[in-house]
């Protein structure tokens, strides 16, 4: 594995992570008594996409330069794109201070966060997506460097 690969391999794993922690406070928020999305939710909620946002991006990086990741990717990309435009969108805020919106300016049903009538999954499955592509990934690369080293003994 190259040294670049190390590294973003590295960065990806934080952003893993920052989504699994993110997670798991949406799940004791969600708990907080009150009509709507609390404040804290929400901005729970939108650390949980620039983190799953942030894996979208290193994945791509790593899919680009790994021909076994980009094929895994194919299948698991949409789905996590899906989460990286509710950051997109949310990042935006004041372009969105209108009709369309305002009705639904982050609502909660069941496992979705709703956002001016989008919604965008919040559940467990919904991490476990995160979770599982960056395993895969991360078991491609241990094979990748055990093939490595035995070619060199």
């Amino acid at each position: 594995m190259t040294f670049e690969a190390q590294i973003a391999l590295h960065i990806l794993e934080n952003y893993v992570n920052g989504a699994i922690i993110q997670w798991n406070r949406i799940q004791v928020d969600k708990t907080l008594p009150g009509p709507g999305v609390d404040p804290l939710l929400f901005l729970d909620i939108h650390f949980y996409f620039i983190c799953c946002d942030k894996v979208h991006k290193w994945i791509n990086y790593l899919a680009k330069r790994d021909g076994k990741i980009k094929e895994m990717w194919k299948e698991r990309e949409p789905k996590i794109r899906h989460l990286a435009g509710a950051r997109h969108l949310l990042e935006h805020l004041e372009g969105l201070v209108n009709k369309k919106y305002l009705w639904d300016f982050g609502n909660l049903q069941n496992d979705c966060f709703t956002f001016g009538g989008e919604k965008f999954d919040i559940s467990e499955a919904g991490l476990k997506i995160v979770t599982d592509t960056y395993k895969q990934i991360t078991t491609m690369q241990e094979k990748t460097s055990e093939l490595e080293v035995k070619k060199k003994s």
